[in-house]
Parts: structure tokens; sequence; C-alpha cells
């Protein structure tokens, strides 16, 4: 019995293991104390025993006291050892029932130690740190994942087997502690087995990929480079701004196209450099930044040619505002001597119109005659004697630029020597006459369009546009004004007056007869406004009170009466006004 409690003792101890091949010791074991626990007869031998023993205790012309005493012991311990019989017998049978269960149990956990054990190593090889240092043991890598993912994938019949048949285990009674945990262990072993196996894989290919892009962009990046740097070589001036901006626009055209491209495959650089570079390892990660560094190296040309085309392009810009104000001025003389010899010997134009014109031209002329020696230095300093020596398209610009310049000083010279002719008083009559001349037009237009009726205005808004065209004529008759005192302070201005007749003094009161109706129109025109405006809003209050009647217990008769008494006189005010328009 003691090595019955033993062997108990074994099968339900908690926190304890056995491999399948241990447990089937301890069940055969078992077995064989069971089998002499349960003979047959074994409880009735005990029982006669203790009652033998009790009769030869019991027997008083017996033995002597000594071996009394020791009947009386055995007796004891024979009936300690057929209550221990007793107590022994429950659990012993619990522990045969639970024996049969654990001995599957265990039997399983020796079954799934082979597959567990396979699982764990590809998930090791799945999740271990690598670092491949060139697409050669990217290679080796993506195969070695392969054959974990084959591995794995050869497994799934029998590892499905076994958790059916776990699952099945799992459902029966006095099922080992143990074999839930294990079960467990089993389906995660499996699941990160797969997962972190493809994961890998996944990583790895996509490495591979980003990889040779990384390889391929390196070498391929160097072509544009390449081309930017042969066309750098050939940037230069030119001294014909047209012919310059065009050859402009087409490098700055390949300059943008390569930077573009070169920004891209920069970008595609860096992040396939960023994807790789957690692959390689620390070890290769100062190669890796030498040939990143080594591309953008290369790349400073993109910053060089850019900052050389905005040079040339300022050039360009102040050589072509140069020549387009040489233009400009050349423009300007042709017709200028043209106009000169034309008003010099005109039959028609009266001898006022011939000073005033010649006046014209002289201010004209003292206008440009201060801009050729600044516009002569500009032209030196964007040619010099060097670009001379070196193109005739430079020798031709300067060339235009000193007929241009030399023609605008003969041209100025023949105008000033024609003004200089004119005195004083034919300056302040040629003003006068003019001034003049230009007011008398408008001023018979003013007073016809004083004497028209104005229009009646149907609504508030024709009204107002009424009252606009009215201020606005009334306006221009002050802008008109100032050209009539113009001219009278010109004629006043004569040392010796002319005998002719003084035209301001004519004009001056037709314009405050004219100015006068303009006033009286824009006064009209805004009571009318202002009164019409009134008019829609006391109309408006009015309609707003009348809604609200119905809504209320106790309408004020007395205000509403008020508003539409307003409303009636300002109507009234309203129709007579229109009457005055």
């Amino acid at each position: 019995m003691d090595n019955l409690e033993a062997i108990v003792s074994k099968v339900m101890a908690t926190n304890v293991q056995y491999t399948y091949k241990e447990f089937k010791v301890i069940q055969d074991s078992l077995t064989s104390l069971c089998r002499d626990l349960e003979k047959e007869g074994m409880k009735e031998w005990l029982d006669l025993m203790l009652e033998k023993v009790a009769i030869r205790v019991s027997d008083e012309g017996g033995p002597s006291s000594r071996d009394k005493e020791m009947r009386t012991s055995e007796k004891k311990k024979l009936h300690a050892l057929i209550e221990r019989h007793d107590k022994l017998m429950p659990p012993t049978i619990e522990t045969q029932a639970k024996v049969e269960m654990y001995a599957r149990c265990y039997a399983f956990g020796d079954d799934i130690k082979p597959t567990q054990k396979l699982l764990e190593e590809m998930r090791h090889l799945s999740s271990k740190e690598i670092h491949p240092h060139n697409m050669n043991m990217v290679d080796e890598q993506i195969e070695k994942s392969e054959k974990v993912i084959t591995t794995v994938d050869s497994t799934r019949e029998q590892y499905e087997e076994l958790l059916k048949r776990g699952q099945k285990l799992v459902h029966c009674k006095n099922v080992a502690p143990f074999l839930q945990p294990l079960l467990e262990s089993l389906e995660v072993v499996w699941k990160e087995a797969n997962e972190k196996s493809k994961l890998r894989l996944e990583m790895l290919k996509k490495s591979a990929k980003d990889w040779e892009t990384y390889d391929h962009m390196r070498n391929d990046i160097l072509d544009p480079i390449e081309k930017l740097e042969n066309d750098y070589k050939k940037y230069r001036k030119f001294y014909d701004p047209q012919m310059f901006s065009k050859k402009l626009a087409s490098k700055k055209q390949l300059w943008e196209e390569i930077k573009k491209k070169t920004d891209d495959m920069l970008v595609t650089i860096k992040k396939c450099y960023s994807t790789i570079i957690v692959l390689a390892g620390d070890e290769k990660k100062e190669f890796l930044d030498k040939e990143v560094s080594e591309v953008e190296e290369k790349l400073q040309i993109v910053a060089k040619c850019e900052k050389k085309l905005a040079s040339l392009t300022g050039y360009n810009d102040k050589l072509t505002a140069a020549v387009k104000h040489c233009n400009d001025l050349n423009d300007w003389a042709g017709p200028s001597n043209s106009k000169l010899k034309e008003i010099c010997t005109s039959e028609v134009l009266t001898p006022e119109d011939r000073v005033k014109e010649i006046l014209i031209l002289q201010e004209e002329a003292h206008e440009r005659q201060p801009q050729l020696e600044p516009l002569s230095a500009e032209f030196k300093e964007l040619i010099t004697e060097d670009d001379l020596e070196k193109s005739e398209t430079a020798k031709t610009t300067i060339a235009d630029w000193e007929e241009t310049k030399k023609f605008v000083l003969e041209v100025s010279a023949e105008i000033e020597k024609e003004a200089t002719s004119i005195s004083q008083d034919d300056r302040r009559y040629a003003d006068y006459y003019c001034l003049v001349k230009e007011f008398t037009p408008w001023m018979g237009e003013a007073e016809g369009k004083s004497k028209e009726a104005l229009p009646k205005p149907p609504t508030l808004e024709a009204a107002l546009a009424l009252l606009e065209n009215c201020q606005s004529f009334d306006g221009n008759c002050v802008e008109q004004k100032g050209k009539l005192d113009e001219a009278k302070e010109a004629r006043l201005g004569m040392e010796k007056q002319s005998n002719t007749e003084n035209m301001v003094d004519t004009l001056a009161p037709r314009w405050d007869i004219v100015k006068k109706v303009a006033e009286e129109r824009v006064t009209k025109v805004q009571v009318l406004v202002t009164t019409w405006q009134e008019l829609k809003a006391t109309t408006e209050d009015l309609a707003a009170k009348m809604a609200e009647v119905p809504k209320q217990d106790e309408p004020n008769i007395e205000e509403l009466e008020k508003v539409f008494n307003n409303m009636k006189e300002l109507n009234a005010k309203k129709k007579e006004l229109m009457g005055l328009v």
C-alpha cells in the first residue's frame, strides 16, 4: 500500500509533466498494485485475520501477559491496515479513471513535440535578425525564406490532424490540466511561424526590389547629370535680346525637365535607401551613405545651372530693356523729325497752332535728351570692349545705339532751333489760343445738354441713375472751367496784349449759365431721391406694422394713422418734385 500511495501521489501531482514513456511506467505500476489491492477476498481475508487476532487477545488461559501485549499490538496494526485499505480504495479508483485519460494526453504531448519543435525552428528562422549586404545575399535569404514557408506548409496536414485530435481530447472527462496550454502553444507557434515566415519573405522581396531600383537609379541618374553638365559648358552671353531669350527659354526648359527628373530619381533613391538600410544594418550604413552623398554631390550641377541661368536671364533683361529704350527713342525721333518739317512747311496751320506744335515737340525733346547719357553708360556696362572683340552681334547692337543717339541729338537740335525763334508772348498766345480752341466745342455741347429736359424717372433706381448723371455733368463743368482759367492766365500774362478778341470774356458767362443749370439739377434730383427713399422706408414700415395687427389684441391705431399720413405727405411731395424736374 505504501507503493500504491506513492504511485497515486505521482499521478495526482500538480506542475509535473512526464513523457509518455515515463508515465507508462507509472501506469503499469499502478495497474499491478491495483490488481493486488483488488484481488477477490482481500477484504474478507483482512477481516478474518482481524477476528482471529481479537479471539486470541481475549483468550484468558492463553499465553503470558507479554504475548497478550504483542497480540494486542498486532490487532491494532491490522485494524489500522484495514482502515488504510478502506481509505485508499476511493482515490485509487479515481486515479485509475484518470490514468487512462492522462496516458492519452501524454501520448498526444509526445506526438506533437516533433511538429512543434519544427514550427518553433521555422519561427526562429523567420524572426532572427539578418543583415544581407548586397543583392546576392538578399537573394539567398529569399531562397531560405521560401524554404521555410514550404516547410511550414508541409506540416499543415499533420498540424490540422493534431489540432483536431487535441481539441477532441480537451473536451473529454478527466483530461490532464496541461493539455489545454499545450494545445494553445501549438496553435500560437503554428500561427506565428506562418505569419512571420510570410512577412519575412514579403519584406525580403520588397527590399530586393528596392535594392534593384536603388542600383538602377544610381546609374540612370548619371545620364541627365552628364547631359546638363555638357549643356552648362555652352552657357554664354548673346547680344541680340530676341535670340538670347529664345536660347534661354530652350536651356531653361531642358534644365527644368532634368531637374524634375533628377529630383524624382533622388526621392526614389532615398526612399529605397531607407528600406534597404534597415535590412543591411549599421555595418553597411557608412557605405550606403557614401553612395547617396556621391549622387547628391553630382546633383550640385542642377543648382549651379540654376544660378547661371538666373544670372544670364538678369543680363538679358537689362539688355532687352536697354535695346527697347533705344528703339523707343528712335521711334520718337523719326516721326518727330517728319512732324517738325511738316509744321515748318505747312500752309494750313495757323501761327498759333504752329507755335503750339513746336512747343510740344520741344517739351518731348527735353524729356528725352537727359535719357541719352545714362543709357549710353548702360550699354557700355552691358557690352564691354572684350565683348566687342569677340562678337559681331555685340558690335551691331552698339552701332545701332550710337546711330540712334546721334539721330535723337540731331532732331532735338532742330526742334530747339525752331523753338528759340518763338517769343514768350507767342508762346503764351499759343497756349491761350489752343485752350480756347479745345474749350469751345465742349461749351456748345454743354449748352445743348443743359437745354434738354430731364427724363421723369419711373423708379427709385432710375432716379439714382439720373442723380449720378447730373453730378457727372456738374463735375465735368468744373473740370472744363480749369482750361478756361488757364487760357485766361496765358492771355493776361502777355507783356504786349493782342488786339484780337478775348474769347474768354465771351465763354465765361456762357459757362456760368450752364454751371448754374447743372447745380440746380443736382439739387432738385437729390431732393427727389431723398424724398423717394424716405417714402420707400415709410411704406415698408407701414406694411410691417399692418402685418402685425392681426396678431395684436389692441393694435395702436393712432400710430398706424400717423405713419399712413406721413406716407401720404411724402408721396404728394414726390409727385410735386417730379413735376419740377
